[in-house]
């Protein structure tokens, strides 16, 4: 992240002054609550009617928010406002009618560790709460895989939204609620399976450490294979990310920044098991990195010049385990 000059910031939880607002969740990835063969996407195929789906997930990021601070160190240093997490979540998806579907998440930030908001210009400022409950998710989704009638071929139209009930906590709750209207795609040919989603998260603005986090672009990629049919054994590799709408200059940032652009994006690999053909079972096991897409240009004596880095809301590493119970549906299109 970009140099801060030294300015006092809020330490307590949520604060918004100063440029220090720390009501946004830390991990942007949304796990989907039904049927799924990646872990950032949904399946287009929809719960049954009358039948239930459900799962947990565990996730372990690494360093998702951290900022370069000025200091006496001419070369400043590095500050981990959120060194380590874990999240815990439930969720429930069950069939409404016929292919239309609804989803809700609960999720628990089990361990928490870093600086926090104080540590930015203190270096014996209290640390974070050691654990945190995240905004629960609700979702609907619709698929028309029937209406397409085309072997192999599916989409998928959904709405998905986080509620902000409760206690604030920093990096883990928004200040408003957070809507994803979203489209997913998906095609199979016998073993292969692709994968894309297409989507915007709007939210209440907010403004951290010189960043400025506002409405984002949603997307996401990803190939299947299955290695061991049927069902026993597939990989799958994706991406994904969420550009910022507007330009990321925050209040805090470098008078000598001309342009900043926030870009959350990881990539992801994973294995996944049905214990067999439709199998309700799922048992998917991940693990990825950040993307560095987040940039800033600065402007000195010689011109400007542009770096790109991992920026907010960017772990250096995710690890997943993902448990999940849906219904087959031998309506399907894509399988």
């Amino acid at each position: 992240m970009n140099a801060l000059p030294l300015r006092a910031a809020q330490a307590s939880e949520c604060a918004n002054g100063a440029g220090f607002s720390p009501c946004f969740d830390a991990n942007a990835l949304w796990l989907p609550a039904g049927r799924a063969s990646f872990l950032s996407m949904p399946d287009t195929q929809t719960i049954g009617p009358g039948q239930i789906g459900f799962g947990m997930a565990s996730e372990l990021l690494h360093r998702p928010v951290r900022l370069h601070v000025a200091s006496p160190d001419r070369d400043g240093r590095d500050v981990q406002v959120l060194d380590t997490a874990i999240d815990i979540s439930y969720f429930l998806a069950f069939g409404v009618l016929r292919n239309l579907e609804a989803s809700v998440l609960a999720s628990t930030r089990v361990h928490q560790s870093g600086a926090g908001v104080g540590g930015i210009d203190s270096q014996s400022a209290p640390p974070l709460e050691r654990n945190a409950v995240r905004d629960p998710r609700v979702g609907i989704a619709y698929s028309l895989d029937d209406a397409l009638a085309v072997q192999g071929f599916g989409l998928r139209l959904g709405l998905d939204a986080t509620l902000p009930l409760g206690e604030r906590n920093a990096f883990a709750n928004e200040r408003s609620f957070v809507v994803m209207p979203n489209a997913t795609f998906g095609f199979a040919y016998r073993a292969l399976r692709l994968h894309g989603e297409l989507g915007v998260r709007l939210r209440q603005s907010l403004d951290f450490a010189g960043s400025y986090l506002g409405n984002q672009g949603f997307f996401a990629f990803g190939v299947a294979l299955d290695l061991l049919p049927p069902d026993w054994l597939s990989v799958s590799a994706e991406v994904f990310g969420l550009p910022a709408l507007s330009n990321a200059l925050g209040r805090a940032a470098s008078p000598l920044l001309s342009d900043a652009r926030l870009f959350p994006a990881e990539w992801l690999i994973s294995a996944h098991s049905s214990f067999g053909r439709r199998g309700p079972w799922r048992l998917s096991l991940g693990a990825g990195s950040g993307i560095p897409l987040s940039s800033e240009t600065r402007e000195n004596a010689t011109g400007s010049h542009t770096a790109h880095f991992m920026g907010m809301n960017t772990p250096d590493f995710r690890a997943l385990l993902v448990v999940r119970f849906a219904p087959a549906d031998e309506r399907s299109i894509l399988r």
